[in-house]
């Protein structure tokens, strides 16, 4: 609940960052030049001076730079809708079963957690060893032994969780925790 809560507020945040460029886009474009603030007057005095291509001219660029905000701020919207739609639903199927081998286990419960420390000591605690040829004959996993298997471009799971996971693991990595 506490995750889904998360999503939405970074979701919110994004719209509110879009809301907020189209504002101010907006307002630039009701921006009126100092030389035509009083266009009224002006054309009434000189109608030769601010001609009527002009002002038809200034307009035309306003509208053409408000839809190419409106076509970038529909693209976006719709590519992060897309992504938390996949999101949710290889988070709906990501129920860790008995049958589940280490690498989908760890894949699952990395999309859940989004964090290496957390996702090492469930897979320890679920019992899942690395055989050694040590006197155990076996070790618990590390946070590096989970790393390798995440960032394993050859996994052998599902190939959108293995994305999701695999990006989200690189944003972390690097810093950026933004959701999308």
């Amino acid at each position: 609940m506490v995750f889904f809560y998360a999503i939405k507020q970074v979701f919110l945040k994004e719209v509110f960052e879009i809301k907020r460029d189209i504002t101010e886009e907006i307002l630039s474009a009701a921006y009126i030049p100092y030389n035509l603030k009083y266009y009224d007057n002006v054309m009434r005095e000189t109608p030769g001076m601010y001609g009527r291509e002009c002002s038809l001219d200034f307009i035309k660029k306003k509208q053409e730079k408000l839809l190419k905000l409106k076509k970038k701020v529909k693209s976006n919207y719709h590519s992060k809708i897309d992504k938390l739609d996949l999101y949710l639903k290889v988070l709906e199927e990501s129920i860790i079963d008995e049958s589940d081998h280490v690498e989908l286990v760890t894949f699952k419960l990395y999309l859940q957690l989004e964090n290496v420390v957390k996702v090492t000591r469930t897979v320890n605690d679920l019992g899942f060893r690395i055989k050694t040829s040590t006197y155990s004959k076996e070790r618990r996993y590390t946070t590096n032994d989970i790393t390798s298997i995440i960032t394993d471009s050859f996994a052998n799971v599902d190939e959108d969780l293995k994305m999701l996971v695999q990006e989200r693991q690189r944003k972390n990595y690097y810093g950026n925790k933004e959701c999308f």
